[in-house]
């Protein structure tokens, strides 16, 4: 009986560079893969889960959609880590990783005077 090949990780695949929210609780990065974000608030601190899975896109929102959107519309990747989002607070990022071909980052948003490049 052959034996299975050794689960995969990687524990540092590469950053994005930016992430557009394309529609609601999907991000595109520039490579157009889609993530999937998952907010968590826990003792007075955001973080956001994004995990890359490939899905069908439906249409892009449209600028009265975007309004009342909780996360920021883009990230931007910053020095040191982190991402600026498009409302300029910056998120730290806590790990990104892949494990089976499933990529997972965790971001955590940071105070103003916690940053640190």
């Amino acid at each position: 009986m052959a034996e299975s090949p050794p689960e995969q990780s990687e524990l540092s695949p590469e950053n994005p560079e930016r992430l557009w929210l394309w529609e609601r609780n999907v991000y595109l990065d520039e490579r157009r893969r889609s993530w999937l974000p998952a907010v968590v608030k826990n003792n007075g601190k955001i973080q956001v889960l994004l995990r890359q899975k490939s899905i069908p896109l439906g249409p892009a929102m449209t600028p009265k959609e975007l309004e009342a959107y909780e996360l920021p519309l883009m990230w931007q990747l910053y020095p040191g880590k982190k991402y600026r989002g498009s409302d300029s607070i910056l998120w730290e990022i806590v790990y990104h990783i892949k494990f089976n071909d499933v990529e997972d980052m965790l971001l955590e948003q940071m105070e103003t005077k916690e940053y640190h490049p």
